[in-house]
């Protein structure tokens, strides 16, 4: 058997889903369908149940799953002591991003790498904060970027800043609302964030109080599409504060004049990569673009 396979074989034990299992791996459906039968004759057991639902794990394949899970472990821990004897890092690492590159500082992260170890590569897979966790946890990412008002359970998280959620608007409404109270936002469309985004929770206890329940004419997983939404005038939005900003300067928006939501932005990566030269040298670099610290956006 080969270590793809049971890569293969976690993945889509932890997706459920052959879908959702090729999209974390970057291959195709086709080939994690067989990598599994390839891997189901050759241990000459049944390791999942198929159904329109997605894929289980029969008896057999639980029995195995913490085997297999066992010896990925084991491979990384070589893989990575043996890029602690070279004098360069090589290979690639993937590392999602839960938004933009300018606001997580992409370019200068990478900047940074390149100027200390020119033969790292690396991958840039786009997610939400909530999937991103999951793939750091599963072993499909080597890190990832995430929004929360805490870091995730069970990960390694560097804080890199904290920053506002706002409540945006069009432009054209701007007299008639901005100083309006929740109440009377509660009356107009709004666009909203999919239950799947970790700002959803705080967005939620945050309105709570006023005992308001909005209007959601669209809902969506990406900010661009909140930004282009609330600029076309179909409903009222939630934005960072600094990216409202400047949609405001550019006459797209306005800034609601009450309360704002904190919120923080992460690096995740496992605890058990927490001595690997890679994420080393990726944290390394992450204090010299953001600080050592953090700070604010």
């Amino acid at each position: 058997m080969e270590l793809y396979q049971l890569r293969t074989f976690a993945a889509v034990a932890q997706a459920g889903h052959l879908t959702r299992a090729a999209e974390k791996l970057f291959i195709s459906q086709p080939a994690v369908s067989a990598h599994i039968k390839a891997l189901e004759e050759e241990l000459g057991v049944v390791l999942f149940t198929r159904s329109a639902r997605g894929m289980s794990l029969t008896s057999q394949g639980q029995a195995l799953l913490e085997r297999a899970e066992a010896v990925l472990s084991q491979a990384g821990e070589l893989e990575r002591a043996a890029r602690a004897l070279r004098h360069d890092l090589t290979g690639e690492l993937k590392i999602a991003l839960n938004t933009d590159a300018e606001f997580l500082r992409v370019r200068q992260l990478l900047a940074a790498l390149r100027a200390e170890h020119p033969s790292l590569g690396v991958h840039l897979p786009q997610n939400m904060s909530h999937f991103i966790a999951d793939d750091v946890r599963a072993g499909t990412l080597d890190g990832g970027f995430a929004y929360g008002e805490c870091p995730p359970q069970g990960l390694e998280a560097m804080l890199l800043c904290s920053f506002r959620l706002v409540v945006v608007g069009p432009v054209e409404w701007r007299e008639r609302l901005a100083d309006a109270t929740w109440a009377d936002l509660a009356r107009e469309p709004w666009v909203w964030y999919s239950d799947a985004l970790p700002c959803h929770a705080s967005v939620k206890r945050w309105i709570e109080p006023h005992s308001c329940s909005l209007s959601k004419v669209a809902v969506t997983d990406y900010e661009g599409t909140i930004r282009a939404l609330v600029q076309s005038g179909a409903g009222m939005g939630i934005m960072r504060q600094d990216e409202g900003e400047r949609c405001v300067e550019l006459g797209e928006v306005f800034i609601w004049r009450g309360d704002s939501l904190p919120m923080n932005a992460y690096f995740l990566y496992r605890r058990d990569r927490d001595a690997d030269p890679a994420i080393r040298a990726v944290l390394s670099a992450l204090r010299r673009v953001w600080g050592q610290d953090g700070g604010s956006c």
